[in-house]
């Protein structure tokens, strides 16, 4: 019984881990091209103390996403069932996700709002695309 749990709760941190960092670094580059993050970078007064796009640290954040992806996934686990097996799931998953987003945020400014188109359409495609694999992954039909 416990090698169940463990062998599903492994995979569940498993896919929400792959479609969080595949998704988040596909918007990135999306939008980072789309809404000149590099000219943003370097002109606006909101990202002086941000570093350099070309920064070592900055080009690991998609290493960085899986950590945060696995962590984000424990952290929602204990609320599994009433995402996943609720008929539209995904949206509750990217309410919660969305909306910790934006109420944790440091700082809020004008020019902050560039990256929240960003932000919202990783987090619907996300949940959206983890919603239809989990439940395939357990044959969940509501």
């Amino acid at each position: 019984m416990k090698n169940v749990i463990n062998k599903r709760l492994l995979g569940y941190i498993k896919r929400f881990t792959i479609v969080h960092v595949i998704t988040y670094i596909l918007a990135g580059v999306i939008f980072m091209n789309l809404q000149d993050y590099e000219n943003a970078f370097a002109t606006l007064q909101d990202f002086e103390h941000f570093r350099s796009l070309s920064s070592p640290i900055v080009k690991a954040t998609g290493f960085f996403q899986i950590i945060r992806g696995i962590f984000i996934a424990l952290v929602l686990y204990p609320f599994y069932d009433s995402i996943i097996r609720s008929k539209n799931g995904w949206l509750k998953l990217f309410g919660v996700l969305w909306g910790l987003t934006f109420l944790v945020s440091v700082k809020s400014s004008k020019n902050l709002m560039i990256g929240s188109l960003e932000v919202t359409i990783q987090m619907i495609i996300f949940s959206w695309l983890f919603f239809i694999w989990e439940r395939k992954a357990y044959k969940i039909n509501n």
